[in-house]
């Protein structure tokens, strides 16, 4: 989808307000106890063999090398705190971004893609322009329907983003009919593939390919690893969350009126909607505010304007 270095290099920090605000682990480790692995020490068990089988059966990708798995290993522990905290921001995505992927019909583990694109960091922007957790340049953004102007840039809306990218992935999918040159696609553009591959077999042609992106497979292999054993790594992902509850502003509104009415300190705002670029909310927005009730009611509140919050919990 974009050029330039993976998210690890392009990223070095994220708003402190909002990396706090993690639930639960995406793919939760084996209960035994295990051996922290090192960086360069590590091998693979028979039940991580068996996961990788599990993996590729799942996408249809023949098994990678072994050896570019553990290169790509040793890189993200050589940055074991920041990929740390890209799980847990990660974390704190998945409860929207899971049923998105279910509903779909994808496998779960595309969830993870934004391990590589952005190290879910909903604020990340690349040298190329290309935004937010799934990294859209604005034209496959609005291609895909997302709002890309002065006043709101969906690429940072958590939900139509995600929505966007997993229609972007199918439609790639049924481009090149197999998962190989689809993901390749997604990280350099499905012309990009088409030419220099002609789509065909990705493994036999993906010398032809960017670097990044002929190391895109194996990069994926080691973050479904690493985000299903954290503690073999020695990666700590055990943080407290917060629920999310989605709302639609019928109603043109500034934004410190509605933060007012709210009770939200504005830094919450601002983390939970970076999607909204000045200080007016425009009518038809979605906004995201921390979940404060359970429920899966829609209940209607007026803020001073006379405008209609739409609340879908």
């Amino acid at each position: 989808m974009r050029k330039g270095a993976f998210a690890l290099l392009l990223l070095s920090s994220f708003v402190s307000s909002c990396t706090p605000l993690v639930r639960q682990v995406v793919m939760p480790g084996a209960e035994n106890k295990i051996s922290v692995v090192q960086k360069g020490s590590h091998y693979f068990s028979e039940e991580e063999e068996k996961f990788i089988q599990r993996e590729a059966q799942t996408f249809g990708i023949p098994i990678p090398d072994r050896e570019e798995i553990k290169k790509f290993i040793d890189y993200y522990l050589s940055n074991r705190r920041f990929f740390e905290l890209t799980l847990q921001r990660g974390n704190y995505y998945m409860p929207l971004i899971k049923p998105i992927v279910q509903r779909h019909g994808l496998p779960e583990e595309i969830a993870l893609l934004p391990v590589i694109e952005s190290a879910f960091n909903n604020f990340a922007v690349s040298r190329s322009g290309a935004a937010g957790l799934w990294q859209f340049i604005p034209s496959t953004a609005r291609r895909y329907g997302l709002r890309v102007d002065q006043y709101v840039d969906e690429r940072f809306d958590v939900v139509k983003s995600t929505d966007a990218a997993m229609r972007y992935l199918k439609d790639l999918y049924a481009m090149f009919g197999n998962w190989e040159l689809a993901l390749a696609s997604y990280n350099c553009g499905e012309n990009c593939v088409a030419r220099r591959t002609g789509g065909m077999d990705f493994w036999s042609t993906r010398m032809l390919l960017p670097e990044e992106t002929r190391n895109y497979v194996p990069a994926f292999f080691a973050v479904l690893l690493l985000a299903r054993y954290p503690e073999k790594y020695g990666l700590s992902t055990k943080v407290e969350g917060l629920s999310v509850t989605q709302k639609l502003l019928e109603r043109e509104t500034p934004a410190e009126e509605f933060i007012s009415k709210s009770g939200l300190k504005e830094s919450t705002f601002r983390d939970l909607n970076p999607h909204i670029k000045k200080d007016v909310i425009p009518a038809g927005t979605y906004i995201y505010i921390p979940k404060e009730e359970k429920g899966n009611s829609e209940r209607v509140e007026r803020l001073p304007n006379g405008a209609r919050l739409i609340i879908r919990e």
